[in-house]
């Protein structure tokens, strides 16, 4: 390749890890961990700062094969109307989704007909098979799984050996998660070995006593991380909350866990390494506005350095913001 072709900055931006590393001077350059690792790792070049969401959720998925979204919502990713062999699966049916849709300014022509309600049962149990899926995609649903170890444990009995378990996750740093802390490995643990199926009363206080907006916004960007920041419930809010937690069997849907890219990254090398999960990242895209983009599956590696380094940019890149 030569040097007109390769992008410096578009490799970096592609592989947040590789320029973590550049900067603590294990390689001069992008250029030269391509030529050492990245080219036979298959490392994007950075094209992919001109693809779209659906494009990145996409990426590397046989789109020909059967898949499951999980959690669309009034905005599937792979909708049945362009095509897809998807099953839908949601907490609610389709009918009671634009209900609770109605008035919500939002188009609930894209809501699909749903194939599985989730009920807290596992996965598989409501589906009744295992290693039947090409794919599975959950755009903004891992935040608010209480137990997360066993959603990705049920998303690797359902999915065939070759199959990609792709993920759209937002980034605390841009959104009302602003001033909770990250999730950490033990607190994954607690909820699996609790088998949690509904939000902890301290979960639910939280979500609700940190939520906040920056210049009027819940979520923002990098290029308009400006403005003032404002709580957006009172903690009278958060107490009546918690309580009625305490105090119903109730299912309160709220943000359970907060990710960066590299904290995910470390959870994910923490959960193999514990023996918890296998999935490797096959393919990541940094941030933009305010998520981030995981493509999953078993046989791959997790691109981690050692785990004080990962520790030490996790706390950097959430002062950087």
């Amino acid at each position: 390749m030569s040097e007109s072709e390769f992008q410096e900055a578009d490799y970096l931006a592609a592989n947040p890890d590789v320029a973590d590393a550049v900067e603590r001077g294990q390689f001069r350059s992008g250029r030269e961990h391509y030529e050492l690792f990245g080219r036979v790792e298959g490392r994007m070049l950075g094209w992919f700062t001109r693809m779209s969401r659906e494009q990145k959720a996409l990426y590397g998925l046989d789109r020909s094969g059967l898949g499951l979204e999980i959690g669309p919502s009034h905005n599937p990713i792979a909708p049945k109307r362009k095509g897809y062999r998807v099953h839908i699966l949601d907490v609610a049916d389709a009918l009671e989704l634009r209900r609770k849709y109605t008035g919500h300014g939002v188009n609930l022509d894209n809501i699909e007909d749903v194939d599985f309600v989730w009920k807290g049962e596992p996965l598989y149990e409501l589906i009744g098979n295992t290693e039947c899926y090409d794919w599975i995609i959950a755009s903004h649903v891992i935040e608010h799984v209480p137990d997360l170890i066993s959603f990705l444990q049920q998303c690797e009995r359902l999915l065939k050996p070759e199959g990609v378990l792709s993920l759209v996750i937002p980034d605390k740093r841009y959104c009302f998660d602003y001033f909770s802390p990250v999730t950490s490995t033990g607190e994954l643990l607690d909820a699996w070995w609790s088998r949690r199926t509904r939000p902890s009363p301290g979960k639910v206080f939280d979500h609700f006593a940190n939520a906040v907006k920056r210049d009027g916004n819940g979520a923002w960007g990098a290029d308009t991380a400006r403005g003032e920041f404002a709580l957006i419930h009172t903690l009278n809010d958060a107490k009546s909350l918690w309580e009625r937690a305490l105090s119903t069997e109730d299912y309160m849907d709220v943000h359970c866990w907060r990710f960066t890219p590299a904290s995910f990254r470390l959870l994910l090398s923490d959960l193999r390494d514990l023996g918890l999960a296998e999935f490797g990242v096959k393919v990541e895209f940094d941030t933009v506005g305010c998520e981030f983009f995981v493509s999953l599956g078993k046989g791959y590696e997790v691109r981690c350095t050692d785990r004080l380094s990962m520790l030490k940019q996790i706390v950097d890149a959430s002062q950087d913001h």
